[in-house]
């Protein structure tokens, strides 16, 4: 999980509260859910700790694995094999970071 660095101050880290929002355990900066704005393929999570990131959907992981593996089944030639392979590995990274941090397996489609 990548953590949200304040924007404000550009050193502390968001954590949350019990009204539902993250205060910045540097200056106390405070963001809601609805503040925090990432691109299409990323979410946003809280650690153990309580500490706001973002990681890639689950899904979208999901789906890089699968045409990944549909790639490298149907590669004819090594180069494309090892990338299929890579894109692959570095996916499934992202999902197990996604589940660590606490978001469900995505559903069959």
């Amino acid at each position: 999980m990548h953590k949200i660095v304040c924007a404000a101050c550009g050193t502390g880290y968001f954590h949350v509260r019990s009204d539902q929002g993250f205060n910045c355990d540097h200056c106390g900066s405070l963001i809601y859910p609805r503040d925090v704005s990432l691109d299409g393929s990323e979410v946003w999570a809280v650690d153990s700790a309580g500490t706001l990131g973002h990681v890639k959907d689950p899904a979208v992981s999901r789906e890089e694995m699968t045409e990944a593996l549909e790639e490298w089944l149907t590669s004819d030639d090594e180069t494309s094999e090892k990338y299929a392979l890579t894109t692959f590995i570095n996916a499934a990274i992202e999902l197990r970071d996604a589940l660590r941090a606490g978001l469900p397996y995505p559903a069959d489609a």
